[in-house]
């Protein structure tokens, strides 16, 4: 039963992809960005769907049953920082495609954008090879076991983007959104029944020795909710596949509307997954944390709500897959084949789409490659994921800030806050418990304003112009 619940659920996903292909696809900018015509329903849904992945899933059930409610801060983290992008929302009246478009529109000059697009690029191909692990994770709880899963699902989340683009992804986001939500609240209801309550599940993790403050939502302590805050804020504000969806927005009234609705749906999203991990255990005897979802899936559901939560779980890793997959195409196709290599000089957009389409097979293959052969070099490539961050948002935020931030602030702020964060990475330097790209960002920003301060044009030569 579990098993044809998932086949009824992917065959769906592709016919979304191939109707959106048909119908909707007509060149680039609708494959990369749905022509721009998103309303708030479709960007809140597209919005949550790439916060609310495998991690959001299996991790927020992993953190709920090591820190029990306070596992949810990842989430809740995720959901200010959809809320924190209605500042930037003012972004997609500039009609861009990327992060690295603005940088350049901001400070002028390519290296800018060629160092943003490369460092961000580089993330999401390891953070996309990483939720395709999660894939074949997720699959084995219905017995298709070893890297079957994991190609199989990698394959459907590239034919369908490939047909339908960014219309197909945010139309199967609504829907997994719904599945998602549908399943990890169902799950919640029956731990919570069979635990007797919040009290009943409090009572039961109290007479395994737990903590007090397991219950308590600050109960992870202030410190350590700081630090999962502020770098997942950080990256939410500058990522390439949150803005892609803004800017795919119909107008910057519907970018606002999105990034607050899709805010508040996460945080309320974000406490599910924590109290599963709780109920896993408060009412088993496992000792991993990893296996908390799975054990509530196959212990305490039938065989056709524990389909329902499978998909659900798929649907989340999927969601995020697909954003992934949309936002690693968009730098290479905008940013380095177009704006600066020049390829061909074409600049047709029905040309454009199949140069979309070619690069998201591409870079769908290799990060299956990474995932099943070399998986060790995931973790080195998700460190483009904090070098990024750490170079990326002070010119990002300083340009929006600041008028006086110059080319060369930006330049050597980039430079400046990737290197200390690689060097932090690999030195595990520890300062205060902060993580690398908090305190790497805090030197980028010294050194963004500096920079930015001694190569502003004198006062002389802004009259002359």
């Amino acid at each position: 039963m579990v098993l044809l619940i998932l086949i009824l659920y992917i065959s769906g996903m592709l016919v979304v992809g191939w109707w959106c292909g048909k119908y909707y696809i007509k060149g680039m900018t609708d494959f990369l960005l749905a022509g721009r015509r998103l309303g708030p329903w479709l960007l809140t849904a597209t919005l949550v769907a790439t916060h609310f992945g495998g991690g959001a899933v299996m991790g927020g059930g992993e953190y709920g049953y090591n820190y029990g409610l306070s596992g949810a801060w990842y989430g809740i983290s995720c959901g200010v920082g959809l809320l924190f992008l209605f500042f930037t929302s003012k972004f997609r009246d500039l009609a861009l495609y990327t992060v690295p478009d603005y940088l350049e529109h901001r400070y002028g000059g390519k290296t800018v954008r060629v160092l943003g697009a490369l460092l961000s690029l580089i993330a999401l191909i390891g953070i996309l090879a990483a939720q395709t692990m999660a894939t074949r994770s997720a699959l084995s709880i219905v017995g298709i076991r070893g890297n079957t899963g994991a190609v199989l699902a990698t394959i459907v989340f590239i034919i369908y983007t490939m047909a339908g683009g960014l219309w197909a992804d945010t139309l199967t986001d609504f829907v997994q959104v719904i599945v998602a939500t549908i399943g990890v609240v169902w799950a919640s209801i029956i731990v919570l029944l069979k635990a007797g309550g919040m009290a009943g599940l409090a009572s039961l993790v109290a007479d395994k020795g737990v903590p007090g403050q397991y219950i308590n939502i600050w109960g992870m302590g202030y410190s350590s909710i700081m630090w999962i805050l502020l770098p997942t804020v950080m990256y939410t504000l500058i990522g390439q596949d949150f803005y892609q969806r803004l800017f795919s927005a119909r107008d910057s009234k519907v970018a606002r509307i999105g990034s607050l609705a899709g805010g508040i749906v996460m945080i309320i999203l974000s406490l599910f997954p924590a109290i599963i991990g709780m109920g896993a255990r408060a009412l088993s005897d496992i000792d991993d944390a990893g296996s908390a979802v799975p054990w509530v899936l196959q212990n305490l559901m039938n065989p056709v709500i524990g389909g329902i939560f499978l998909a659900a779980i798929l649907a989340a890793i999927m969601s995020t897959a697909d954003s992934l997959l949309t936002a690693a195409t968009a730098h290479i196709v905008k940013d380095l084949w177009i704006e600066t290599f020049h390829v061909d000089g074409v600049k047709e957009e029905k040309r454009l789409l199949a140069v979309s389409r070619n690069f998201t097979f591409i870079i769908g293959i290799i990060s299956l490659i990474i995932a099943l052969i070399v998986p060790g070099i995931i973790d080195a490539l998700i460190y483009s994921y904090t070098m990024y961050t750490a170079g990326v948002f002070i010119p990002v935020m300083g340009g929006l800030l600041w008028k006086g931030a110059t080319r060369a602030g930006a330049l050597s702020s980039i430079i400046a806050g990737s290197i200390i964060a690689l060097v932090g990475i690999l030195t595990k330097i520890n300062i205060y418990g902060a993580p690398v790209e908090v305190y790497a960002a805090l030197i980028s920003l010294v050194i963004f304003v500096i920079i930015s301060l001694a190569t502003q044009p004198k006062k002389s030569d802004e009259l002359a112009k």
